[in-house]
């Protein structure tokens, strides 16, 4: 394999471990809302009628609500929701780049292209990956999560060599 076609062949598996990456991270990012939510919701509907039967556990009931208000006071400006849509239209946007590079695969792999066409096909694919992330994103920055990009990076290596080897 030419350094050409290991550079395309790098840039395949990357993009294709950027989608499953970014399923990933909305996956998380839905849970964590929910979760929150969730909680909130159980305990404001449980806090008040605990306090009453349990008198001798007022302190406890009382920072529960106290937490629970606190929480309800922050959730807008926690990133969970805020992430979801600019997420998910990232990852759309990353789909059709990533099956654009699978499509091109099979020209590189045989070498039916000069390794300036592959170059070329290479810098374009940076060059949608990079606009679909500043168009879907704008001004949100994602924190990298270890977790779920280590377990991206195995599905999209298992992915690609259940596809192409």
């Amino acid at each position: 394999m030419s350094q050409y076609q290991q550079k395309y062949w790098s840039l395949l598996r990357e993009l294709k471990t950027h989608v499953i990456y970014l399923h990933g991270y909305a996956a998380s990012s839905e849970w964590w809302d929910k979760s929150i939510n969730i909680s909130l919701a159980i305990t404001s509907s449980t806090s008040i009628a605990a306090w009453a039967v349990w008198q001798e556990y007022q302190i406890i009931w009382a920072i529960i609500i106290a937490l629970s208000q606190v929480i309800t006071a922050i959730k807008p400006f926690l990133p969970f929701r805020q992430r979801l849509k600019p997420i998910s239209d990232l990852n759309d946007l990353m789909q059709e780049i990533s099956l654009e590079c699978e499509k091109h695969w099979f020209v590189v792999a045989e070498g039916e292209l000069t390794e300036k066409e592959i170059h070329d096909l290479y810098i374009s694919l940076k060059d949608k990956s990079l606009k679909a992330e500043k168009k879907a994103l704008k001004d949100i920055v994602l924190p990298k999560q270890g977790k779920i990009l280590m377990r991206a990076e195995k599905e999209a290596d298992h992915y690609l060599t259940n596809t192409y080897h």
